[in-house]
């Protein structure tokens, strides 16, 4: 089959290569926990299998006059073993491919950038992946039929097909609380939670909501615990990413997917979290409604495709397109994603004991997904303290629901890491005395 000399980015990946270069990129990381240490030359030539599957992914961003765009890589990554920072951007030069897989003792990592996929399309490459590994390692068949769907149609950018101008609309914001604290953007925080996936699942079924909305509004009680007094009167604002294939009927595996928001304002009556949850699932049942998914996908659609903007040069887009992401950071407080209960083939799953999810962020993220019985949560963190992440731990401690957690972090560095801490407390107390004796 005839391979594309390049694509098109998507109007998400756009958003994403205005990052290219910069620290700041946002990258996807799956893990998988196998039984056995990992095999480098079984997983190098799963790899090579599956890049012939998946072109969409082994591509190198290049800039053009007035977009960025992909080309495919003449080469096939080698994997290595695992030597950089969880998370660590990928585009760093011309040559940069925008995925890496390497594997650490008995874990296999694929990282991704979002220049090229989403979590959903991740995913499928990832269990492709480890289909293809088992089989290699073990000699255990793999479940990996000549897939029927074209490739035109896996490389879609299906925002752009199914572009609706007159459907673009917009919500209003309301005034949104925002974390606080230093941050350590360089080095971030990578925590996983990990919970027993039945007893989660019973605890939500007894408030009447679905397991999501229980650990949306775990982050909230989470955040609304650890708010000054004085600012409890702004919204505790989270976006939700929302996968679109099925509503749109796309089978790409590049980005496609829209945001749906949450607002909470705990003001002076500390609501119970049973309370909250059912406040979370009356939101989203209308912010994941389709056609309010439409009209906030379109809109941003609708300034992309601007004469305009589309005849401005690149440095000018990607100016415009960095400002407008801290404009978009600005209205929300955390992202709380999910990608739920994932399931591999029959031949696979046996060899697999654990799989986790992070990405990347500049500020706090929470992601999570359940397999076998086991609800994986990822908190990213750029923050040097982690109170919200206590309080969050704390939420599942009162429900009787306990986890274990894992940090990316040696001890070394969660010293230096309390250290500063330390110091940003000691700092925050003597300008609140200087401020108490200036009022005097």
């Amino acid at each position: 089959m005839a391979r594309a000399d390049w694509y098109r980015l998507d109007n998400v990946g756009k958003f994403y290569a205005s990052q290219a270069g910069r620290g700041g990129q946002t990258v996807f990381r799956f893990s998988a926990t196998m039984n056995d240490a990992i095999d480098p030359k079984a997983l190098q030539a799963a790899l090579i299998r599956l890049v012939e599957r998946f072109p969409g992914f082994n591509v190198k961003l290049r800039n053009g006059i007035f977009w960025h765009y992909l080309e495919p890589s003449g080469e096939i990554p080698a994997v290595q073993p695992e030597a950089v920072p969880v998370c660590t951007g990928l585009h760093t030069g011309l040559d940069s491919v925008l995925f890496r897989v390497n594997y650490f003792r008995d874990r296999i990592n694929l990282e991704v950038s979002h220049m090229i996929s989403d979590g959903r399309g991740t995913l499928e490459f990832f269990r492709a992946l480890l289909a293809a590994y088992v089989e290699r390692r073990y000699g255990v068949p793999a479940n990996l039929p000549e897939d029927p769907v074209p490739l035109s149609r896996r490389t879609e950018d299906s925002y752009t097909a199914n572009f609706e101008r007159e459907k673009a609309g917009s919500s209003e914001t309301p005034k949104v609380y925002h974390l606080s604290g230093w941050k350590n953007t360089a080095e971030p925080t990578f925590m996983e939670y990990h919970l027993p996936a039945g007893e989660v699942h019973q605890r939500a079924k007894a408030m009447g909501v679905s397991v999501t909305m229980l650990m949306i509004a775990a982050v909230i009680v989470a955040i609304r615990n650890t708010m000054p007094p004085s600012k409890r009167d702004r919204a505790i604002r989270m976006d939700v990413p929302v996968d679109l294939r099925d509503m749109f009927e796309s089978e790409t595996l590049r980005n496609f997917f829209g945001l749906a928001f949450v607002s909470y304002t705990p003001g002076k009556v500390d609501e119970s979290l049973e309370t909250i949850a059912h406040k979370v699932q009356e939101q989203l049942t209308g912010g994941t409604d389709p056609e309010a998914l439409k009209r906030r996908m379109n809109s941003m659609l609708k300034i992309e495709k601007n004469p305009l903007i589309r005849a401005a040069p690149l440095f000018l887009k990607d100016g415009g397109l960095m400002i407008g992401n801290w404009m978009a950071a600005q209205e929300v407080t955390t992202t709380v994603s999910s990608i739920g209960r994932i399931r591999l083939d029959d031949t696979t799953e046996p060899f697999v004991r654990e799989i986790n999810i992070s990405t990347s962020t500049r500020g706090l993220n929470f992601l999570f997904c359940t397999f076998k019985d086991v609800l994986s949560m990822s908190i990213s963190s750029a923050y040097i303290t982690h109170d919200v992440v206590r309080a969050f731990v704390g939420v599942f401690t009162e429900l009787g629901v306990h986890g274990t957690m894992s940090v990316n972090k040696s001890a070394e560095q969660v010293d230096e890491d309390l250290r500063q801490a330390r110091f940003e407390h000691a700092s925050k107390q003597i300008a609140a005395a200087r401020r108490k004796g200036s009022s005097r």
